[in-house]
């Protein structure tokens, strides 16, 4: 198992696409904290206790896409250059393989997460005070803020990482993933009204606390419940495809 980890690990960190993804997300993450948040800070903002909570969850919630995009590009790679059969003659487990991807995926999320949740306050901070302004005391729920925003970047990252084993196809997966949340979810909520927050991408968004007003129907907690239950069916469903498919 360790080694199929490690095989994993040195994938993720050698394929040139993730630091491409990190590195845009870096760019992203400071400009809009630096200038928008931080810079052009509107004054009522400034008078509110709760600006730099908000910017945490506001970023992980908006970078949470490119946890799925590296985590979709570490599976559906090895199929588009068909070095699947290698990864797969090299473990006497086909479980052992996803198992590995899984905590890999995971560690990464979670760093991932953390990094960039705790970058955004700090270069607000430092874009506010250099266009000389003074915020009120900030106040944090941490334990709150900590266990929402790591599980919203992480169920992102798993929502795509089960998409991938499942479809398989990079350009598949990566249209799947923009478009299930924004576009099938939202004519879904045209029919389905407040129930619309027991889909799997709007009850994640509803533990980071975005979205429209139906999600105050259910709690954060109850929310990644609901989420856990799509998750959980998808990996049963995509290990038992990854057992099967190509197999002789």
């Amino acid at each position: 198992m360790i080694p199929a980890i490690k095989a994993e690990f040195k994938k993720l960190l050698t394929v040139r696409s993730t630091y491409y993804i990190l590195g845009f997300v870096l760019l992203l993450v400071c400009f809009f904290a630096f200038y928008v948040s931080g810079w052009r800070i509107e004054q009522v903002d400034l008078l509110n206790s709760g600006h730099l909570a908000h910017e945490i969850t506001n970023t992980v919630s908006t970078i949470a896409i490119f946890a799925s995009l590296i985590a979709i590009l570490l599976v559906t790679h090895e199929y588009r250059y068909n070095t699947i059969m290698h990864t797969l003659t090299l473990s006497n487990s086909r479980s052992k393989v996803l198992a590995a991807k899984f905590i890999v995926v995971s560690a990464f999320a979670v760093v991932f997460t953390i990094f960039f949740g705790v970058l955004s306050p700090i270069v607000a901070s430092l874009g506010i005070h250099a266009h000389h302004l003074k915020l009120v005391h900030q106040t944090f729920h941490y334990w709150d803020i900590i266990w929402r925003s790591l599980f919203y970047g992480w169920g992102y990252a798993m929502a795509g990482l089960v998409l991938a084993v499942l479809i398989r196809n990079q350009i598949g997966t990566i249209v799947t993933i923009f478009i299930a949340p924004a576009t099938v979810e939202a004519l879904l909520s045209l029919i389905l009204k407040n129930n619309t927050v027991y889909l799997p991408f709007s009850s994640l968004s509803t533990v980071i606390g975005q979205g429209m007003d139906y999600h105050n129907n259910i709690t954060p907690f109850h929310a990644a419940l609901v989420f856990m239950t799509y998750l959980v069916v998808g990996w049963i469903v995509a290990w038992i495809l990854f057992l099967r498919r190509d197999a002789n």
